[in-house]
Protein backbone atom coordinates (compact mmCIF):
# COMPACT_ATOMS: atom_id res chain seq x y z
CA UNK A 1 0.00 0.00 0.00
CA UNK A 2 1.26 3.34 -0.96
CA UNK A 3 1.96 5.89 1.67
CA UNK A 4 -0.88 8.41 0.45
CA UNK A 5 -3.03 5.27 0.67
CA UNK A 6 -2.06 4.51 4.23
CA UNK A 7 -2.14 8.25 5.47
CA UNK A 8 -5.79 8.64 4.77
CA UNK A 9 -6.55 5.41 6.35
CA UNK A 10 -5.31 7.26 9.54
CA UNK A 11 -7.81 9.51 9.90
CA UNK A 12 -10.10 6.49 10.54
CA UNK A 13 -8.02 6.29 13.96
CA UNK A 14 -6.59 8.03 17.24
CA UNK A 15 -2.98 8.40 17.32
CA UNK A 16 -2.00 8.06 20.98
CA UNK A 17 1.48 8.92 23.00
CA UNK A 18 2.44 6.37 25.63
CA UNK A 19 5.04 6.90 27.55
CA UNK A 20 7.28 4.18 28.80
CA UNK A 21 6.45 1.76 32.21
CA UNK A 22 2.87 3.80 30.78
CA UNK A 23 -0.08 0.68 29.87
CA UNK A 24 -2.17 0.38 27.00
CA UNK A 25 -4.40 -2.38 28.59
CA UNK A 26 -4.73 -4.33 32.00
CA UNK A 27 -6.47 -7.61 33.17
CA UNK A 28 -10.14 -6.56 33.97
CA UNK A 29 -10.46 -4.21 30.95
CA UNK A 30 -11.63 -5.17 27.63
CA UNK A 31 -9.70 -4.46 24.29
CA UNK A 32 -12.14 -3.23 22.06
CA UNK A 33 -9.05 -1.64 19.48
CA UNK A 34 -6.38 -2.94 17.47
CA UNK A 35 -3.23 -0.90 17.40
CA UNK A 36 -0.54 -0.32 15.30
CA UNK A 37 3.01 0.89 16.73
CA UNK A 38 4.16 3.48 14.56
CA UNK A 39 7.31 4.43 17.15
CA UNK A 40 8.50 2.22 19.96
CA UNK A 41 8.01 -1.27 21.92
CA UNK A 42 5.36 -2.87 24.05
CA UNK A 43 5.37 -5.83 25.81
CA UNK A 44 2.72 -8.43 26.44
CA UNK A 45 2.46 -9.63 30.29
CA UNK A 46 0.68 -12.22 31.87
CA UNK A 47 0.50 -12.62 36.20
CA UNK A 48 -0.30 -15.34 37.68
CA UNK A 49 -2.04 -15.89 41.02
CA UNK A 50 1.02 -15.72 42.96
CA UNK A 51 1.77 -12.67 41.23
CA UNK A 52 4.37 -14.01 39.06
CA UNK A 53 5.13 -12.44 35.98
CA UNK A 54 5.37 -14.57 32.36
CA UNK A 55 6.07 -12.66 29.32
CA UNK A 56 4.07 -13.63 26.51
CA UNK A 57 5.25 -11.57 23.82
CA UNK A 58 6.90 -8.27 22.84
CA UNK A 59 5.39 -6.10 19.72
CA UNK A 60 8.37 -3.35 17.93
CA UNK A 61 7.32 -1.26 15.61
CA UNK A 62 9.91 -2.58 12.90
CA UNK A 63 9.07 -5.90 13.02
CA UNK A 64 5.88 -7.20 15.23
CA UNK A 65 3.87 -3.46 14.52
CA UNK A 66 0.60 -4.35 15.18
CA UNK A 67 -1.26 -5.61 18.48
CA UNK A 68 -4.62 -6.38 20.18
CA UNK A 69 -5.56 -8.36 22.86
CA UNK A 70 -6.96 -11.31 20.68
CA UNK A 71 -9.01 -13.45 22.97
CA UNK A 72 -10.59 -10.04 25.03
CA UNK A 73 -11.09 -8.34 21.26
CA UNK A 74 -12.84 -11.53 19.51
CA UNK A 75 -14.80 -12.21 22.58
CA UNK A 76 -15.89 -9.21 24.12
CA UNK A 77 -14.32 -10.79 27.50
CA UNK A 78 -11.64 -8.95 30.11
CA UNK A 79 -8.24 -9.75 29.55
CA UNK A 80 -6.00 -11.14 32.09
CA UNK A 81 -2.97 -9.45 30.50
CA UNK A 82 -1.39 -6.35 30.65
CA UNK A 83 0.38 -4.92 27.25
CA UNK A 84 3.37 -1.85 28.71
CA UNK A 85 5.29 0.28 26.42
CA UNK A 86 9.11 -0.19 27.02
CA UNK A 87 9.73 2.75 25.29
CA UNK A 88 7.75 5.73 24.63
CA UNK A 89 5.52 5.10 22.01
CA UNK A 90 3.41 6.27 19.29
CA UNK A 91 0.58 4.42 18.49
CA UNK A 92 -2.52 4.18 16.28
CA UNK A 93 -5.54 3.56 17.68
CA UNK A 94 -8.72 1.81 15.51
CA UNK A 95 -11.69 1.03 17.54
CA UNK A 96 -12.73 -2.90 15.83
CA UNK A 97 -16.12 -1.24 14.45
CA UNK A 98 -13.68 1.11 12.42
CA UNK A 99 -11.42 -1.95 11.59
CA UNK A 100 -14.21 -3.58 10.28
CA UNK A 101 -16.12 -1.04 8.11
CA UNK A 102 -12.73 -0.65 6.74
CA UNK A 103 -12.22 -4.12 5.90
CA UNK A 104 -15.58 -4.04 4.46
CA UNK A 105 -15.26 -0.95 2.46
CA UNK A 106 -11.60 -0.45 1.22
CA UNK A 107 -10.50 -3.86 -0.26
CA UNK A 108 -6.90 -2.19 0.04
CA UNK A 109 -6.66 -2.01 4.03
CA UNK A 110 -8.55 -5.43 3.77
CA UNK A 111 -5.58 -6.95 2.06
CA UNK A 112 -3.08 -5.37 3.94
CA UNK A 113 -4.58 -6.04 7.43
CA UNK A 114 -4.97 -9.64 6.64
CA UNK A 115 -1.51 -9.34 5.22
CA UNK A 116 -0.33 -8.40 9.04
CA UNK A 117 -2.46 -10.71 10.82
CA UNK A 118 -1.26 -13.70 8.59
CA UNK A 119 2.57 -12.56 9.40
CA UNK A 120 1.85 -11.96 13.24
CA UNK A 121 -0.06 -15.40 13.68
CA UNK A 122 3.22 -17.08 12.05
CA UNK A 123 6.05 -14.93 14.11
CA UNK A 124 3.71 -15.95 17.24
CA UNK A 125 3.57 -19.48 16.38
CA UNK A 126 7.58 -19.56 14.98
CA UNK A 127 8.46 -17.99 18.64
CA UNK A 128 6.69 -20.18 20.85
CA UNK A 129 8.01 -23.14 18.62
CA UNK A 130 11.55 -22.25 19.12
CA UNK A 131 11.15 -20.96 22.81
CA UNK A 132 9.80 -24.40 23.52
CA UNK A 133 11.71 -26.60 21.26
CA UNK A 134 15.25 -24.99 21.89
CA UNK A 135 17.69 -24.74 24.78
CA UNK A 136 18.33 -21.47 25.81
CA UNK A 137 21.77 -20.54 24.07
CA UNK A 138 20.19 -21.69 20.88
CA UNK A 139 17.26 -19.46 21.55
CA UNK A 140 19.33 -16.81 22.50
CA UNK A 141 21.24 -17.39 18.89
CA UNK A 142 17.71 -17.26 17.03
CA UNK A 143 17.04 -14.23 18.13
CA UNK A 144 20.83 -13.19 17.96
CA UNK A 145 21.08 -13.88 14.27
CA UNK A 146 16.63 -14.03 12.83
CA UNK A 147 15.23 -11.42 15.12
CA UNK A 148 18.17 -8.82 16.31
CA UNK A 149 15.84 -6.11 16.30
CA UNK A 150 14.18 -7.46 20.05
CA UNK A 151 17.91 -7.90 21.47
CA UNK A 152 18.56 -4.28 20.62
CA UNK A 153 15.15 -2.63 21.86
CA UNK A 154 13.81 -4.80 24.64
CA UNK A 155 15.70 -4.53 28.09
CA UNK A 156 17.22 -7.32 28.59
CA UNK A 157 15.02 -7.95 32.07
CA UNK A 158 12.20 -9.19 29.84
CA UNK A 159 14.12 -11.25 27.04
CA UNK A 160 15.18 -13.09 30.33
CA UNK A 161 11.90 -13.35 31.21
CA UNK A 162 10.71 -14.44 27.87
CA UNK A 163 13.24 -17.21 27.96
CA UNK A 164 12.41 -18.67 31.14
CA UNK A 165 16.09 -17.83 32.44
CA UNK A 166 17.79 -15.08 35.21
CA UNK A 167 18.88 -11.97 33.95
CA UNK A 168 22.04 -12.86 34.78
CA UNK A 169 22.06 -15.98 33.03
CA UNK A 170 21.39 -14.11 29.90
CA UNK A 171 24.11 -11.82 30.48
CA UNK A 172 26.47 -14.89 30.20
CA UNK A 173 24.79 -15.77 27.35
CA UNK A 174 25.33 -12.66 25.40
CA UNK A 175 28.95 -12.91 26.11
CA UNK A 176 29.15 -16.00 25.31
CA UNK A 177 28.19 -15.01 21.97
CA UNK A 178 29.21 -11.89 20.58
CA UNK A 179 32.67 -13.40 22.11
CA UNK A 180 32.50 -16.43 19.82
CA UNK A 181 31.17 -14.45 16.74
CA UNK A 182 33.73 -11.53 17.26
CA UNK A 183 36.43 -14.54 16.96
CA UNK A 184 34.30 -16.13 13.38
CA UNK A 185 34.78 -12.81 12.00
Amino acid sequence: MNQEKWKQFHQYGKIRHLKKNEYLLKPGQVCQHGYFVNKGSLVKIFLNKNRKETIQGFYVDEVYNYLSEVNSYFSGKKTVFHIKAIENCEIIEFPKWQLEYLMDNFQEFALLFYSIIEQNFYNLYIFSAMRLSLNPEDFFLFLYHQHPVYLRRIPDKYIAEFMGISKEWLSKLKKKVLKNNSQNR
